[in-house]
């Protein structure tokens, strides 16, 4: 009997256990292509099946062991497994810019990029691979300069994240220079997620001014699940922020978090992108992005009907399923109001490779059609109607 596409990815869905996690903390290897590192892991006596997860990203000269004791409480409290990977050397100087800033002297330090290829999503990854943990209630954390790939991060791969907690950091400590401008036309991407900002006012490696910034635009944007919490006596390291498990701002915070769950189906996406690494949101992608940045607003307006407003990008991609579709089915699709009909064709290679990048039931689809849009200079394809294996697609 042969598996459609449709059927395969409800069977993929499916494979998680019904078991919660064995409780403990033990130290895994985390692989990402030909790079390794370390990644602490703790499962709290809490958990049960398909637990939350919260991963921390730790700050310059520190290690995830050393963060670790500092978030077991809220682990504990919430029964959030917790993660707590090793940044790495980078291999390209643009990752390292892109969060370094003032940290410059450390370029041969262990980094986050601030990108989707790197540990941080490799451990999202291996939290649902692993431990089944729930797809809809992944935290993201970090402090100083995980504070940093904590903003970077959640502004490019928002869709698979429930909430972001950045603590002592920035969106780009270039902005000591002035407004780092390109960085800065990603904070709208994360409108949608709900973000808890701590910072202390005392701060001198990474000022408040920074978060305080980017607070303010937010607000001002219209942002509706936004805390920001600013410690008046608190400096740079985490333990000057009173943050104990018995104090106010984990009470705060865990309170805050117990309730954050991702909305895997939306209807319509804004999605802003630098690069086609972080070109996809939801079921919309951006290919062949400008350098000077993309920018997508997409609508479902009916099961079988899309309107998409799209500029700074040479293509658009959709992720479809057969969760509103019948294979064969035509599907109207509007691009900057150009109107074309494509032809829903469900394919078991597709349903394979998007579960096998993301290990997420939400970003797994069973077809990707790729539209030109219009005024940009078309790329060559094969087939307008499906992925090719060249076409990576990331969160």
């Amino acid at each position: 009997m042969r598996l459609g596409a449709a059927n395969l990815r409800r069977a993929l869905r499916r494979l998680g256990t019904d078991r919660a996690p064995v409780p403990g903390t033990s130290t895994v290897e985390l692989c990402l292509g030909a790079r390794t590192t370390t990644m602490v892991v703790h499962v709290p006596e809490s958990a049960g099946p398909h637990p939350p997860a919260l991963i921390v990203l730790h700050g310059a000269a520190n290690t995830g062991a050393r963060m670790l004791p500092s978030f077991v409480g809220i682990s504990e409290r919430l029964g959030m497994v917790l993660l707590c990977p090793d940044a790495q050397l980078l291999d390209d100087v643009v990752g390292k810019l892109d969060v370094s800033g003032v940290f410059a002297k450390h370029f041969r330090h262990p980094r986050w990029s601030g990108r989707d290829d790197d540990f941080p999503v490799a451990a999202l990854r291996w939290a649902l691979e692993h431990l089944d943990a729930d797809p809809d209630r992944i935290v993201l954390a970090g402090v100083s300069m995980g504070g940093l790939a904590c903003w970077n991060l959640a502004m490019r791969g928002w869709p698979r994240l429930a909430a972001a907690v950045p603590i002592n950091g920035a969106l780009s400590m270039w902005e000591a220079f002035g407004s780092d401008r390109r960085t800065r036309f990603l904070l709208d991407n994360v409108l949608p997620l709900p973000l808890f900002v701590i910072h202390g006012a005392q701060d001198k490696r990474i000022p408040p001014q920074f978060d305080r910034t980017s607070v303010t635009q937010l607000r001002e944007a219209g942002h509706q699940a936004l805390t920001y919490v600013e410690v008046p006596d608190g400096d740079h390291p985490l333990g000057s922020l009173h943050f104990e498990d018995d104090g106010e701002l984990v009470a705060s915070l865990s309170a805050w978090l117990r309730d954050r769950r991702r909305e895997p189906d939306v209807a319509r996406v804004r999605h802003r992108a630098l690069d086609d690494r972080h070109g996809r949101a939801h079921w919309v992608a951006l290919s062949g992005v400008d350098p000077a940045g993309a920018e997508v607003t997409a609508e479902r307006t009916d099961d079988d009907a899309y309107d998409l407003r799209a500029e700074g990008a040479e293509q658009v991609r959709l992720y479809l399923t057969s969760d509103r579709l019948d294979a064969g089915q035509q599907v109207r699709v509007v691009v900057n109001g150009e109107t074309s009909t494509v032809r829903f064709r469900p394919s078991v290679d597709t349903v394979f490779r998007t579960h096998r990048r993301h290990w997420d039931p939400a970003l797994t689809a069973e077809a990707v059609v790729t539209l030109d849009v219009p005024g940009s200079p078309p790329r060559p394809r094969d087939d307008p109607e499906e992925e090719s294996p060249s076409d990576a697609d990331t969160i």
